[in-house]
């Protein structure tokens, strides 16, 4: 009998811990956008602003196996991340 190969463990954050992971990849960033350079905070004024904070983007999905680690992750605006997430100009396999 054939088996498929296993599906590869992947590590998914929630609550408090994708809260700290944001502020890392964020931290690592220099809440700068990882795409066009501009400056994307994680917060302002103490609150999240989905148009003028930055956002975590994935390189590969969560839905396509990825994980929550630095390695697949940067640290976007919102319009990059947004151009990211419809295939705009995504550099990579997609």
């Amino acid at each position: 009998m054939i088996h498929p190969d296993p599906k590869p463990k992947t590590i998914r954050l929630k609550g408090k811990a994708y809260t700290e992971f944001r502020e890392e990849v964020c931290f690592q960033a220099e809440s700068l956008c990882e795409s066009c350079g501009q400056y994307a905070p994680l917060l302002i004024d103490g609150r999240f602003d989905l148009y003028r904070c930055g956002n975590v983007s994935h390189i590969r999905s969560r839905g396509a196996g990825g994980s929550d680690t630095l390695d697949n992750v940067r640290w976007y605006c919102f319009d990059c991340h947004r151009k990211w997430e419809d295939h705009i100009d995504r550099e990579g396999d997609q």
